[in-house]
Formats: C-alpha cells, sequence, structure tokens
C-alpha cells in the first residue's frame, strides 16, 4: 500500500516588540506538504503559491534538504518520494517562512517513519538550518510561545493557547527583508538601561497575553533592542510605530513581525481602520502591502 501523509505547519510571528529571540505566536497562516512513497529514483516536487516561482523545485530546497539530512541522521533510508508544497506564508516577511519549511523537512521524517523525534532531538536538527528558536518553536507547537537557549544548547520553552478574542492583523508590504541583513542591522553590545526597558517590558508582555490583559500590550511592545536598528531598512516603519501613541479604537499594539518588514497589529476590533492607517504609510513612501486578518494556531505542526 502506497505511504500518503500531509503535514500542516502555521506561519510564526516573533519578539513581540521586546522579546526579541524568545516570545512567538503561531499563526493560521500554512505551509502544507502531501507526500506519497514513488518508485522514481529522484524526488518530485510540485510547488505552489507564496514564492513558488522563486523557490528550488529539486534537491537544494530546503525543506527537502531538512527531510534528507534528518533520515540519514537517524540511519534510515532517505524514501523515494513526490512532494506537493503549497505554500501561503509570504516569504522574507518576517512570519517564518523558513522555520515553517525547517518544521515540515522534520515532520516529512516523522510521518514516513511513523514516530515522532523527541523535543531535544528535534530542536537538534532544526539547529543545523536556524539557530534561534522562536519561529521554530511557534510553528512546530503552536500557540504563545517563550523559548530559551541552555548553556549546553538544549532548549527549554513553555506555551499556551491564546484566546480568540485577541485580533492580529498583519500589514505585509511588497517587498523582501532578509533575515540576515536585518540581523547585521543590529548593535553586538547594549546598554544596560535598555537591557532594563526590554527586561520589563517582554515580562509584561508574557503575562498581558496570559491573563488577557490586553490593555498593556500598547507599551509593552516597545522595544529599544532592535526596532530602532531595524527602522532604517523599512520604509515609513518609525511612522507606524507613532500609531501607538495616537487613540485609535481597538489598538492593542504595533511592532515589527519577527525580523520585517511586516507588520503586527494586535487589536480587539476596528482593523478596518488600523489597517488604512498603515497602508497609507507605506503608500506615501512607494510601497503597496496585502492585509491578513489571522488568529493563532493553537495547534502548531500537524500529520495527517
Amino acid at each position: 500500500m502506497t505511504l500518503r501523509k500531509s503535514i500542516q505547519v502555521p506561519a510564526s510571528t516573533t519578539n513581540l516588540g521586546a522579546g526579541f529571540d524568545v516570545l512567538g505566536l503561531a499563526l493560521q497562516l500554512y505551509l502544507r506538504v502531501d507526500l506519497e512513497e514513488t518508485s522514481r529514483p529522484q524526488p518530485e516536487f510540485e510547488l505552489l503559491g507564496e514564492g513558488a516561482a522563486d523557490l528550488p523545485a529539486g534537491e537544494e530546497n530546503l525543506l527537502w534538504k531538512v527531510t534528507r539530512r534528518v533520515f540519514e541522521g537517524e540511519n534510515q533510508p532517505v524514501p523515494k518520494m513526490r512532494l506537493k508544497i503549497e505554500n501561503q506564508i509570504p516569504l522574507a516577511r518576517g512570519l517564518g517562512s523558513s522555520a515553517a519549511a525547517i518544521v515540515a523537512g522534520i515532520g516529512c521524517f516523522e510521518a514516513v517513519a511513523e514516530r515522532e523525534l523527541s523535543p531535544d532531538k528535534f530542536f537538534e536538527y532544526a539547529f543545523e538550518f536556524e539557530n534561534h528558536p522562536d519561529n521554530i518553536t511557534a510553528a512546530r507547537f503552536g500557540g504563545f510561545t517563550v523559548s530559551a537557549v541552555t548553556e549546553n544548547g538544549k532548549v527549554s520553552f513553555f506555551r499556551a493557547p491564546i484566546a480568540p478574542k485577541l485580533k492580529i492583523l498583519l500589514t505585509v508590504p511588497e517587498f523582501r527583508l532578509e533575515t540576515q541583513k536585518a540581523r547585521a542591522a543590529i548593535p553586538r553590545t547594549l546598554d544596560l538601561r535598555d537591557a532594563v526597558f526590554n527586561l520589563q517590558r517582554s515580562s509584561l508582555t508574557v503575562a498581558a497575553l496570559l491573563k488577557g490583559e490586553f490593555h498593556f500590550l500598547r507599551e509593552t511592545l516597545r522595544d529599544r533592542l532592535h526596532q530602532p536598528f531595524r527602522a532604517p531598512l523599512i520604509p515609513g516603519f518609525e511612522e507606524i510605530l507613532r500609531l501607538s501613541q495616537e487613540d485609535i479604537s481597538g489598538l492593542a499594539g504595533i511592532c515589527l513581525s519577527g525580523a520585517g518588514p511586516s507588520i503586527l497589529t494586535l487589536a480587539e476590533g476596528n482593523l478596518d481602520e488600523i489597517y488604512s492607517r498603515i497602508a497609507a504609510i507605506f503608500e506615501r513612501h512607494g510601497l503597496r502591502s496585502r492585509r491578513f486578518e489571522l488568529e493563532v494556531d493553537n495547534q502548531g505542526r500537524t500529520i495527517r
């Protein structure tokens, strides 16, 4: 009987302002992989959706490189497979597209082997391709996640579901910002006052999300570690952040999604006005944008 499996992995938004490389939310925007065993000697790929024309449809595809690495690492022969990869996640927009591919690649092994890797083993393979845990944890386990890397390289993480009354608005401008470039903009050292500023706000963000006290977010999504240094890379971003200081109904807070350039807005309503204000700023800087209204994905990666 031919093996057929489906893997679904959510997008993720991370940092949430002050929680750099720590905080994450899984989002109801997905990378889906349908796999089946074949008799052909080479893997077959069908790419659909976001980035389909730009991604390699061969053995250099990140998802396949991860899949192959896990099979080899687990001392199992790489099976002959056909992969239909359908992607809803915009690439290089701060929405965890690479992390989703990595999680899906590991999921391909788990689907075929019919066994789930331990969290330690999962992160060991994932870290070979991406060395910070925030997007990876959210994509794999879903919900709201808090991640830390221990001194021996292991990942400790916490996850919790988030109530649907929190609305998520993503404004995705029509240009890409590679994570490597966005990371290079951040200085290597930090003033103690700025470190304390971020510690205060990231801690309060965790409490606010877990308790549903969303009125704190307008202040707690502020940041001094990465957003000020990435702002010159994103036209209009400083103006967009200043919207948090205005009395806009329903707005809980605004920050960069991951490394950007997408803008994450957490709100309790009035999404039309909030989006129009953000999109208008991008337009003044010559950028068109797309709007995504999402909820938190509380499942994470699934295999069927």
